[in-house]
């Protein structure tokens, strides 16, 4: 009740003194209700990423909180600026931290951004190929195209599968640097 009507139709700083009060006094009770609720409001405008009481819970998550949360949030961002944003918020730097999450959810903008995360750990081989195999294991169109992305990207000789996607070493930095450009080759 608390989530889905009362929340949803009142003004922001309502809304926001009392997410922040009912998560500071039981978070696990109200912490993905309330979350929820903000997904709704973020959909529609009426509350952003970016907005400082939701940069002060995100700063105080503990990690089973940001988790929870940001696999919860994650789904539903359509661009790679509002995942960085996430992020941002949550004081998960980039690199390995982010990978944690972005490895799990089958979005665009979360495979661009775990391409480029990539990047950060190059020097382990070993790591990049555990990554590539979760990508091919989860099966989907997208991971598997990144999976062979991520293939050519890193010299993966080792990583074997049928991949219809055939890119050339020239053409990964564009997918690197360009969201758009990975959306065609990957979507």
């Amino acid at each position: 009740m608390l989530g889905e009507r009362l929340l949803l139709d009142c003004p922001a700083d309502l809304y926001w003194q009392m997410t922040e009060a009912l998560v500071h006094y039981e978070s696990k009770a109200y912490l993905i209700t309330l979350m929820k609720t903000f997904l709704v409001r973020l959909k529609s405008g009426s509350a952003g990423l970016s907005d400082a009481p939701f940069c002060r819970l995100a700063a105080g998550f503990n990690e089973v909180e940001r988790q929870k949360v940001a696999l919860l949030i994650l789904p539903e961002l359509g661009q790679p600026q509002q995942v960085e944003e996430l992020f941002a918020a949550m004081g998960i730097p980039k690199g390995r931290e982010q990978m944690v999450y972005l490895v799990r959810v089958d979005t665009l903008p979360c495979l661009f951004l775990l391409l480029r995360s990539l990047r950060y750990i190059e020097h382990d081989r070993g790591e990049v190929l555990k990554v590539a195999r979760q990508l091919m294991k989860r099966g989907t169109g997208g991971s598997f195209n990144l999976a062979s992305i991520i293939k050519v990207a890193f010299g993966l000789e080792e990583l074997t599968g049928t991949f219809s996607l055939r890119l050339q070493p020239y053409q990964i930095a564009r997918l690197e640097q360009s969201y758009e450009a990975f959306c065609q080759s990957v979507g």
